[in-house]
């Protein structure tokens, strides 16, 4: 719970009783490995911390997964807009390892959100970086050569190419695994 404080302060400190009805909503879960906290289908009612692991984020087309996203220890993870629309997730959420998360239901949320404004800024926070996040992934899919998101993904994240199959590595780049391992040869 000390990494979900720590989080949380950069964007706001939240008081000792603020912070005391935050712990009382999460509910703390282990994840086996290859395990789906979110299905195609289903509606998002969290939002989850991840204390310890790596969950991917994936669609399925044509029988084809395409990974968009991965989180590691200290990330949010959820299916934002299946969890703000209350619309079935066109994703899976899935383990990569033995996991740790912190649940956080909706409803919960949103009476934090009534009981303490600084919840609400704090939620505004959080949702303003993940935009800005989303959107950095964005722009780089429309202007960055996939030799160049791939250098990007190394500076951002090395952890991430030594824990994740390659084959989930190229689709996060829009790329084939033959290409991936071209552009690692040349590295």
């Amino acid at each position: 719970m000390d990494q979900i404080r720590s989080y949380f302060n950069r964007f706001l400190a939240l008081n000792d009783s603020e912070w005391a009805d935050f712990v009382a909503c999460c509910h703390k879960e282990p994840v086996p490995k290859k395990e789906f906290i979110l299905r195609q289908g289903e509606v998002c009612d969290y939002i989850a911390f991840i204390g310890e692991g790596i969950f991917r984020f994936y669609y399925v087309q044509e029988g084809e997964e395409h990974v968009t996203a991965f989180f590691f220890p200290g990330d949010f993870v959820t299916n934002y807009r299946s969890f703000l629309r209350g619309n079935p997730s066109e994703h899976y959420i899935e383990s990569l390892k033995p996991s740790v998360i912190y649940k956080i239901y909706k409803n919960d949320l949103l009476a934090l959100y009534d009981r303490h404004k600084n919840f609400e800024r704090l939620g505004r926070f959080i949702a303003e970086n993940l935009y800005l996040t989303v959107a950095g992934r964005l722009d780089s899919f429309l202007h960055d050569s996939p030799e160049n998101r791939y250098q990007e993904l190394v500076q951002r994240n090395s952890k991430l190419l030594q824990e994740v199959p390659q084959y989930m590595l190229a689709s996060y780049l829009g790329i084939k695994p033959e290409t991936l391992s071209r552009i690692r040869a040349r590295k």
